[in-house]
């Protein structure tokens, strides 16, 4: 009796515990499924004292160029030249650096450079297959000496300052149509100027690993839904993560992920910042940045940048540069505070590759 009591107490004990398990299993089901991303970059000690919880799903980026997929030579994906160099400023006098433009696209053209080419040889030796980045001397075309001729090239070729402070939009599909030409390649590419790209056209250019240089504008709210056009600002598109609706930037005055700016991001080898703008000639050297797309408001563009400007603004940096001359009748003089001002996706210069060609290049799609 006493035996069949204590084996009947222990089998309704373990149905318990079963029953107990399954509702914390349930219930831990129903709970979200997000990871705490830690948006921390290493270069900035201020962020690795005071790191910033991001509670987003674990990102998962597509990039153009995969990181440490092009040996010959972008090893940690879309290069990040930096406009800060030379004598590359306003020739009028207001010492504004004003090379955005050029420096962007070649940001693009060595990057489908480097996916191009036939060998797999890094600088210093001399390798070059491909004919989207030509040497300007006796080094190879992916040597960080090169970087410095081939922006000054594309300034020349854009009309950088010739017509207004920095690089008129109207002058890229021209000028790359021109040198694809020369350089046989007419058929291996097409130039397209999308105006208000969307998030889902950004992931699909960045899937078929197509070049993009992306056209920033600033739009101030000076009185209720009156928006006033302050400028642009050109940068090269180099990644997507879908899940948050993030793209990562290659922005050709801004180190924001490097400096802390930015709550997403990453730079795959460290180097110090602040640093002289000339260490991301080497491209191992970059600071891909990080921003979330959103709704854009007011005239024009679909999708905006979250804190682009954020509390270091730069605003005044970008004030009166690249304009666009369909929104001249916006356009006005900065009224301030900057919280005022969004910055929105204005035109996408697009360059891809025929389906044919994209057939021939090694299928890259993940950053990491």
């Amino acid at each position: 009796m006493s035996q069949r009591f204590g084996s009947k107490f222990k089998q309704h004990q373990r149905t318990s515990v079963f029953a107990t398990l399954m509702l914390i299993c349930g219930l831990l089901y129903l709970l979200p499924v997000h990871s705490v991303v830690w948006a921390t970059p290493h270069q900035s000690p201020l962020r690795q004292t005071i790191p910033t919880a991001t509670f987003t799903p674990v990102p998962s980026w597509s990039c153009v160029v995969a990181v440490g997929r092009a040996a010959d030579y972008a090893l940690s994906g879309m290069p990040d030249f930096d406009q800060r160099q030379e004598d590359w400023q306003d020739p009028s006098g207001s010492q504004m650096w004003t090379h955005c433009g050029p420096a962007a696209l070649a940001d693009v053209l060595w990057a489908l450079d480097s996916l191009a080419e036939p060998g797999n040889v890094a600088p210093p030796a001399v390798s070059d297959g491909y004919k989207l980045v030509s040497s300007f001397d006796g080094w190879d075309d992916h040597d960080a000496q090169n970087v410095v001729p081939l922006v000054q090239e594309w300034a020349a070729r854009l009309g950088t300052n010739h017509t207004i402070v920095g690089t008129t939009l109207a002058a890229f599909e021209p000028a790359l149509q021109s040198f694809l030409l020369a350089q046989g390649l007419e058929d291996d590419y097409e130039v397209t100027l999308v105006a208000s790209p969307s998030f889902e056209q950004l992931e699909s250019w960045v899937t078929h690993r197509d070049g993009v240089v992306l056209l920033l504008g600033f739009w101030e709210e000076q009185g209720l839904d009156q928006w006033v056009y302050l400028g642009g600002h050109y940068v090269a598109l180099d990644c997507v993560e879908p899940l948050n609706r993030f793209v990562a930037l290659s922005d050709p005055f801004r180190d924001a992920w490097g400096a802390g700016e930015a709550v997403m991001g990453f730079s795959p080898v460290q180097h110090p910042y602040p640093h002289a703008a000339d260490i991301h000639n080497d491209t191992q050297y970059v600071s891909h940045d990080g921003y979330r797309l959103v709704a854009a408001r007011g005239p024009g563009a679909v999708a905006a940048l979250e804190g682009y400007l954020g509390e270091q603004a730069h605003l005044d940096d970008f004030l009166e540069q690249n304009r666009v001359a369909a929104f001249e009748p916006y356009f006005g003089v900065y009224a301030g505070p900057v919280a005022n001002v969004q910055t929105t996706v204005d035109y996408a210069i697009v360059l891809s590759g025929s389906k044919a060609f994209r057939l021939f290049l090694p299928i890259i799609l993940k950053g990491f």
